[in-house]
């Protein structure tokens, strides 16, 4: 056999790799202590002036297009590199700002009040949460199919006013939360003592808000009000082109959304679009068509993918995207991310940049409580044992209503199906975190934690899923079928 020879050459190359790796680790840690030290805030601030000056933007860009890898948070044994994942999302958000800013599309409000996020990491209580989502109503003017809140045009329970705004309150100041997500229901039908969502947007001006609509409620008025607050993004929901958003949401929604987004863009507001995919539709919803009409001719500014998830009217497990479909899903997301540098976020698929699933109050996560006021692990997770309604009556607050047992058992869970150090990647694609749901990847797990905490449903349709057999099985077959996929364990 014949030995191999290492020569000076080859040492020498060792070398200088090895301390490249050494020189890019400390220049990763010193550009991300930079960033979220003291001077952080200041320099972000500067960096968003830049990037509103016309004769400065390219400079603004350019430099933060250099400073992404050093900065871009990475696993510990990384050697100074960016997660390639998180370096691709990070840097389809510049391209984003690059896009919108100069179209006016971008208010400078909320990229700044985003960007303390960043250089204020340590703004949240211990553990907390980072975001509260609340569904203010369930009542909706549409009555789409498979609709997860089973809401309706006939009305449904929604809170007053006066409590909404406590829960904003309280998650501020008690929790340091500076995001606030409104889902329904349909957030802009809601009304309580004359005020609405909008109002509740105007009067936290410090917050951010993400608000996911029907949009048929949009109309030049109400999107001029959201683009003067600044604080404001705007999801606007479809189920794909033309045919399969009116199939789903009734005849006349696509043209509707298409009106909304129009007058969001006039009017300066933040906005984009949010997409549920099904076996169905899952490859329009990624189709070069559709990519190109919503975020070219319609300009919007990201897009949020759902995955179908069977809970709510008329809950089908069949509509599921496939394992393989799954798998198609994941690949395709990143490579829109990667090559057209697009802001586009699948919460199924890619729990990797947050380390798994970011549900019931986990850290860096959030906390959801309904139109009645039940607290529950996820928007798409309808169990609760713990109603905030009755906590505030007693005199108790967020806190106890985050200790809640199910939401606790649900985060004990993450940590034994999470990873600090980002993607856990197998050879076939998403690994691990791609199958980090603990409702749809490990649903026997999930109905454990439900009965052990005493939690019921938040609703009769919910009750009839878990006590179904069949759909007990097309739920543990499809985590199974996909961890067998992806080479991850099915625990």
């Amino acid at each position: 056999m014949k030995r191999s020879t290492v020569t000076e050459g080859d040492l020498m190359d060792q070398h200088h790799n090895k301390a490249r790796g050494v020189w890019r680790a400390r220049l990763a840690l010193a550009s991300r202590r930079l960033l979220e030290g003291p001077a952080g805030d200041g320099l972000l601030r500067a960096g968003i002036r830049m990037l509103y000056s016309e004769r400065l933007r390219r400079v603004a860009l350019g430099a933060s297009r250099a400073l992404l890898p050093f900065i871009v948070k990475a696993g510990p044994d990384a050697g100074g590199r960016a997660d390639p994942e998180r370096l691709a999302f990070a840097s389809a958000i510049l391209e984003t700002c690059g896009r919108r800013v100069p179209e006016g599309a971008l208010p400078r409000r909320f990229l700044e009040l985003a960007g303390a996020m960043v250089t204020r990491p340590d703004h949240t209580v211990g553990d907390r949460p980072w975001l509260v989502a609340i569904a203010p109503t369930r009542a909706c003017n549409l009555s789409c199919e498979h609709c997860y809140a089973s809401s309706t045009d006939a009305g449904g329970s929604s809170m007053p006013y006066d409590q909404l705004d406590r829960i904003v309150t309280d998650a501020r100041e008690e929790w340091g939360v500076r995001a606030i997500v409104l889902t329904g229901g349909e957030p802009f039908l809601y009304r309580s003592g004359g005020r609405g969502v909008i109002d509740l947007i105007e009067r936290h001006d410090d917050l951010m808000f993400l608000v996911f609509t029907n949009a048929t409620l949009i109309d030049p008025s109400l999107a001029r009000r959201l683009a003067r607050s600044g604080n404001a993004a705007v999801a606007v929901s479809v189920e794909g082109m033309k045919s399969a958003t009116d199939a789903r949401r009734g005849p006349g929604a696509f043209d509707a959304a298409v009106r909304a987004l129009s007058c969001l863009r006039d009017a300066g507001a933040f906005s984009g679009i949010s997409m549920t995919a099904t076996r169905q539709n899952c490859e329009e919803l990624f189709s070069e068509e559709l990519l190109d009409f919503f975020f070219l001719h319609c300009a919007a500014s990201f897009g949020f993918v759902f995955q179908y998830m069977p809970e709510g009217r008329d809950a089908d497990p069949g509509l599921m995207p496939t394992p393989e479909q799954r798998l198609w899903l994941w690949e395709r997301s990143w490579q829109v991310v990667r090559d057209r540098g697009i802001l586009l976020f699948d919460f199924w698929n890619h729990g990797s940049l947050l380390g798994g699933c970011i549900a019931a109050g986990r850290e860096r996560g959030y906390f959801y409580v309904d139109w009645d006021g039940n607290v529950q692990p996820c928007v798409f997770a309808p169990f609760t044992d713990c109603n905030l309604n009755e906590v505030y009556a007693r005199g108790g607050g967020l806190e106890e209503a985050w200790a809640s047992p199910l939401l606790a058992s649900v985060r004990d869970w993450q940590r034994a199906h999470s990873s600090e150090s980002g993607a856990v990647v197998s050879s076939r694609g998403g690994g691990g975190l791609m199958c980090a749901c603990p409702v749809r990847d490990h649903y026997s797990d999930f109905a454990e934690m439900v009965l052990a905490a005493g939690a019921g449903p938040a609703d009769a349709v919910t009750g009839s899923c878990m006590a179904s057999q069949d759909y007990r099985r097309m739920m543990v077959e499809h985590g199974r079928g996909l961890a067998e996929l992806v080479g991850a364990p099915d625990r």
